[in-house]
């Protein structure tokens, strides 16, 4: 399915779930997503181990927030298509939830440090000219890493739900899997949103409190659809 297709699939699911309910949740993630940057400007000509701290512990709790909004709404999606119970708003923050998304996220962090790493010393080995292609090559490979982890929430939060027991690299090879031939859809889609995110950097974060809901919904539906293999 095209961009708009998933989009439009997305507005209808977020019509169906009650105002007070995405707004709150929408509204918690872009607090979740403010935070952090407002406390780095805060704190931006001040240091210590006091003030790392602190914004390393609101790095965390604005990851593990959004990882629950991404939960939040693939079960709403679940029981709009499917039928069931209303999902508890921090239905994400399982033990089970926090014990892979803590594994996923150190497994995640060392892989990219240790490229950026390499990718450091090559470059201060390396003319302007080739460090400049090499810094484009890495951000290219960064956002289609990116890419290829989107599932791994969804996947985890299948595994607890279902109680399957797989191991993190094992949830990470179904996300890659998922993605294989849809990063290209995927880059799309998220690109399609950049207009409304905009709008929202206008609005203060304001028009977030609707746009991340309805963002969240059109990913959880590509993950369904691939899951299908229809996306």
């Amino acid at each position: 399915m095209k961009a708009k297709e998933i989009r439009a699939l997305a507005r209808e699911n977020l019509k169906q779930i009650p105002k007070k309910i995405y707004m709150s949740m929408g509204l918690l993630l872009v607090v979740a997503n403010i935070i952090p940057s407002v406390v780095n400007q805060v704190t931006d000509s001040k240091s210590g181990v006091g003030v790392n701290i602190i914004f390393f512990l609101l790095e965390i709790a604005a990851v593990i927030l959004t990882a629950n909004g991404y939960i939040f709404f693939d079960r709403w999606r679940n029981k709009i298509q499917k039928g069931g119970e209303e999902p508890n708003a921090w239905c994400g923050l399982s033990g089970q939830h926090l014990a892979r998304l803590a594994v996923y996220g150190v497994i995640v962090s060392v892989t990219l440090a240790i490229v950026v790493v390499i990718v450091g010393l090559v470059i201060s080995q390396v003319p302007v000219a080739v460090s400049i292609i090499l810094l484009i090559l890495l951000v290219v490979l960064l956002v289609w890493i990116e890419l290829r982890l989107t599932y791994v929430v969804y996947v985890i939060d299948d595994d607890v739900r279902t109680g399957q027991k797989r191991s993190v690299w094992a949830e990470i090879g179904a996300s890659w899997k998922l993605t294989k031939g849809r990063v290209w859809k995927l880059l799309c889609l998220k690109l399609s949103f950049l207009g409304w995110y905009i709008l929202t950097a206008f609005t203060l974060g304001i028009l977030g409190i609707w746009l991340m809901p309805y963002y969240n919904l059109a990913i959880a539906e590509t993950y369904e659809q691939s899951k299908e293999d229809k996306y």
